[in-house]
């Protein structure tokens, strides 16, 4: 199976979206993510986008690795470069995340669910994850970021430690331009109204940790909590053992479902 072309997302695109993005498709790489990081360090514009069949090095939050074996997943790097604080990093994963969950619907016809902040799940399994990674400029705004998703297509067998927890959609990996693009259009129309956070209210119905039990690991003790919600900022309000409400940060803290 060979990769497809760059002209096979475009066609699926929007006439305006298509015109913003500049589309690169590679068999296999090591990390789309940092493909698309060295292009921005030569002064790539925004809307670049790498496409791999598959990736040997990919990577997820907290040093994770990203299982990416090839011909079976999407795996997309975007490059943004908003005028926006480092804080606001959690807003494009959120957007990102949205926008992965309703291109999943809308193109393998499935109900997709979202694990604060950047996991896509189906069916109680993680099909997709997403990394967002910034870089600042000396006034504390972001230089760039680069947004990284990956989508689980037809795999069957998984790594031991993951065969729990992870899943695929189970569709043909001919359906990556028409999901790739289904992709990158919802996220430019949510990252295109950022500011009035338009992606809030459908990200909080799809969470799937809502009124869920969980257990999150902060400075290195296991704590458990009520999740009550998710704030206008996209941290995850949840209430501790002795009641209080705390607002967990995703760059401190990873939450366990139990």
């Amino acid at each position: 199976m060979t990769m497809f072309a760059p002209d096979a997302v475009k066609a699926e695109l929007s006439p305006v979206t298509a015109d913003r993005t500049d589309i690169i498709t590679k068999e296999i790489t090591g990390s789309t993510n940092t493909d698309i990081k060295e292009l921005a360090a030569k002064g790539a514009p925004e809307g670049t986008v790498i496409i791999a069949g598959g990736q040997t090095a990919g990577r997820g939050r907290l040093g994770r690795s990203f299982y990416s074996p090839q011909h079976q997943g999407l795996y997309l790097s975007l490059l943004l470069r908003p005028k926006l604080g480092i804080a606001d990093a959690l807003s494009i994963t959120a957007c990102a995340a949205l926008a992965a969950a309703e291109a999943i619907e809308s193109v393998c016809g499935c109900s997709a669910g979202i694990k604060w902040v950047n996991d896509i799940y189906v069916d109680g399994k993680k099909v997709c994850g997403i990394l967002t990674e910034s870089a600042l400029s000396s006034g504390g705004e972001m230089s760039y970021a680069v947004l990284g998703i990956g989508i689980n297509l037809s795999e069957t067998e998984f790594p031991v430690e993951l065969r729990e927890k992870a899943g695929s959609l189970g569709i043909s990996p001919q359906l990556r331009p028409k999901l790739a693009a289904d992709l990158i259009e919802r996220f430019f129309g949510y990252y295109d109204a950022l500011p009035q956070k338009l992606y809030l209210e459908e990200y909080r119905k799809r969470s799937i940790l809502t009124g869920k039990t969980v257990e999150y690991k902060m400075g290195g003790i296991v704590h458990t909590a009520l999740v009550l919600g998710i704030s206008d900022d996209n941290t995850l309000i949840v209430s501790d053992e002795k009641g209080c409400e705390l607002h967990l940060n995703s760059g401190e803290i990873s939450v366990i479902m139990k």
